[in-house]
């Protein structure tokens, strides 16, 4: 995995994490909100990071 995608899958994971736990626990709708929108910048760092390996791949390939 390259580095922005190791981190993105890291800060995903992070806000996941803490929009569950702050439900649970009965927390603010704005931490839920924090934690739903670092798992979304994750998500999408992962997927961005992922077409540029397969676009190195693609071009290995050749």
């Amino acid at each position: 995995m390259t580095r922005l995608t190791s981190y993105s899958t890291a800060l995903g994971l992070a806000g996941l994490v803490l929009a569950m736990l702050t439900a649970l626990g009965g927390g603010g709708a704005a931490i839920i909100a924090l934690g739903f929108a670092m798992m979304a910048m994750g998500f999408m760092g992962a997927v961005i990071g992922a077409a540029a390996a397969l676009g190195r791949a693609w071009e290995t390939a050749r």
